[in-house]
């Protein structure tokens, strides 16, 4: 049953069915001309729905995998909290990863609006 359960993690992580984004690079509200602060802000916007989507694609893989082990007849209720333990680290982190640039960009915006004052 391990070994049924390793296989699973290791085949979705070898298909890489959900990729984590590369982050952006949080634009700095004290040196950018308004252009380039501009262009950093939506290139943040777009990697924070890119992390939403990678978090939507951790919670459909999470049911994909426990489902492997259902048609498998390999599933336990061991097995199943094994897969959302871990699904539910990688959900968390992305959660975590968002919430500090969410924080660090309204650091710059708050500089970047000082600056135009």
């Amino acid at each position: 049953k391990l070994f049924c359960l390793i296989s699973v993690f290791f085949s979705f992580s070898a298909y890489g069915a959900c990729e984590y984004p590369r982050k952006a690079e949080i634009p700095n509200g004290t040196t950018s001309t308004s252009d380039e602060f501009m262009a950093g802000y939506q290139a943040v916007r777009q990697w924070i729905k890119d992390i939403n989507e990678y978090r939507d694609c951790v919670d459909k893989e999470t049911d994909t995998m426990i489902q492997v082990l259902k048609d498998s007849e390999q599933h336990t209720p061991e097995a199943e909290a094994t897969i959302i333990e871990h699904q539910d680290k990688k959900y968390n982190a992305a959660v975590e990863d968002e919430q500090k640039v969410a924080e660090l960009l309204n650091i710059e915006v708050r500089a970047y609006k000082a600056k135009e004052q």
